[in-house]
């Protein structure tokens, strides 16, 4: 028998295949949900399943005293169309205060456990016009509303007991046929919809789903991976390029430009996403000698066209 391992977001995108993951490798996985009846039906397999409310502390606080690493994932996606300021700021808030109770918990543990893995992403950087410049983990991030709160975010993750590893998941656009955007990608383009929103030449960091998880296998097993890695694949690519591939992956039209202007209005405040992403790129795991199980867009895109 391996780790045993507290899983939180177990339910999500990354959630499921990192726990489907973990079981295989036989570990003991704890699924610490909202609702633990329909995390037992979405990702059968798990030692137990406990109810968990980042805000209350429960019997989820006790079991943290017995685990050997802790998996938090939790958070509703900070992108998701149609959204306002009010909706990120609630996102956000959920997210640094939930991690500030969770990190609490850890220090305050009789037995802490050695490692927290806490989800991240590229946002910490911020968003802007397009750039050429290079953003590696220790790039300064600019002005604007979304850094802090990723910031924060991570901030929280590190107030943990000192003998408690920490590994922050600073995770790009993340690729995979069972959900999160890439599905209705793949549709639009092969209904002949392909298209990206002017100029183009913004940057899309991005990541297949198979190396999130695999980098959490990692992350596991490696004692001197700690702190922040940006988790985006080694092919650099911009938005317009990310389009051709997805059309060219389903043999279908090129994709169109789209004003830059109908982002705001139907993407909402999520715009400053997919119109300003920055050229992220993966020093420390490059450093690392890590191998990438999807290292080119096409061969990823076309992996999860294949699968879905």
């Amino acid at each position: 028998m391996g780790d045993r391992i507290a899983v939180t977001g177990a339910t999500g995108l990354v959630g499921r295949a990192v726990v489907a993951d973990l079981i295989t490798r036989h570990h003991e996985v704890v699924v610490l949900a909202r609702d633990p009846g329909r995390a037992r039906n979405a990702i059968p397999g798990a030692a137990d399943y406990v109810a968990y409310q980042q805000e209350h502390e429960g019997d989820w606080a006790r079991l943290l005293t017995s685990v050997d690493a802790v998996v938090n994932l939790a958070g509703a996606p900070l992108f998701r169309p149609f959204t306002g300021r009010r909706y990120f700021r609630k996102v956000t808030r959920q997210r640094v205060e939930g991690t500030r109770h969770l990190a609490a918990v850890l220090r305050s543990a009789a037995r802490p456990p050695r490692l927290l893995i806490n989800a991240s992403s590229v946002g910490v950087y911020g968003f802007g016009p397009p750039s050429d410049e290079v953003v590696e983990e220790d790039t300064a991030p600019l002005q604007g509303r979304h850094a802090p709160g990723s910031l924060a975010w991570e901030t929280e993750a590190s107030q943990v007991a000192p003998s408690t590893r920490v590994v922050l998941l600073r995770m790009g656009y993340v690729l995979s046929a069972d959900g999160g955007g890439l599905p209705y990608q793949l549709q639009q383009a092969r209904n002949g919809k392909a298209a990206y929103f002017a100029p183009g030449t913004q940057w899309l960091p991005w990541i297949h789903l198979a190396d999130v998880v695999n980098f959490v296998a990692h992350a596991l097993a490696e004692e001197h991976w700690r702190g922040a890695y940006n988790l985006v694949a080694p092919q650099e690519v911009q938005s317009r390029q990310f389009s051709e591939t997805l059309a060219g992956v389903v043999q279908a039209d090129p994709p169109r430009p789209t004003p830059a202007v109908l982002a705001r209005l139907f993407v909402g405040a999520g715009a400053d996403i997919i119109l300003g992403g920055r050229r992220v790129v993966p020093a420390r795991l490059t450093q690392a000698g890590y191998k990438f199980i999807h290292p080119d867009l096409h061969g990823a895109v076309q992996a999860c066209a294949q699968a879905g």
